[in-house]
Parts: structure tokens; sequence; C-alpha cells
């Protein structure tokens, strides 16, 4: 599956410049229709790109306004209820730093 059609499908659009994309879809079983995926993208326009995602926010304790949760190794996001065709009740994201350029994302989709 591509990376923009996994965006696509839970209402986000894929950065700029998304490189080294592998985006996986599974339909059935006991985890139903669930999507993951990971790919790499400008470390500057991560918590942009993470602010920009649509969908009611999952708010941890201690994050900011924009539910972008700031950890050691870099950012996360936990999304309910994802607005797109997919038919998820949860999306979390995480972004590592991987070089003073680049940051690897990594997403992963539930149906619970």
């Amino acid at each position: 599956m591509a990376c923009s059609e996994a965006m696509y499908a839970m209402g986000g659009v894929l950065p700029d410049h998304a490189s080294d994309q592998r985006c996986t879809e599974f339909v059935g079983g006991l985890a139903g229709h669930t999507q993951s995926g990971t790919f790499r993208m400008a470390r500057a326009d991560a918590r942009p790109w993470l602010a920009s995602l649509p969908g009611e926010r999952n708010r941890p304790g201690g994050v900011g306004s924009d539910s972008v949760v700031e950890r050691k190794e870099g950012l996360a996001l936990g999304i309910l209820r994802p607005p797109g065709s997919l038919q998820a009740d949860e999306v979390r994201v995480d972004v590592r730093r991987e070089s003073q350029d680049t940051a690897v994302v990594t997403f992963e989709t539930f149906d619970h």
C-alpha cells in the first residue's frame, strides 16, 4: 500500500518530500482493518506536520495545546477516530529523531 493512500484514508496528507516509504494494510482477523508504516521526513517539519493531522486528539497530561507529546527520542501524537475513510478507533504516530536533518515517522492504526 502507498503511504500517501494510508495517510489519505486517515484524513491526512503525507508530508512533502517523504522518503523511504514502507506502508502496509491488514484487513480481517481480530484486529479488524489496520494500517501501519514508516517513512523519513525533514526533522524541522515534523512538529507542524503532526499538528496538522486532523481528528480528535488523545490528550495525555503534560502536552502542549497542539496535543503533540515531546519525548527524549522525539515526538508523538494520538488521534481518536480519525476523520478519513478508514474506520479506525485510534491512530498513533511517533517521530524519532534520526539526524540533525531527518526524522523517522512510524504510524499504526487500531480498530478496537
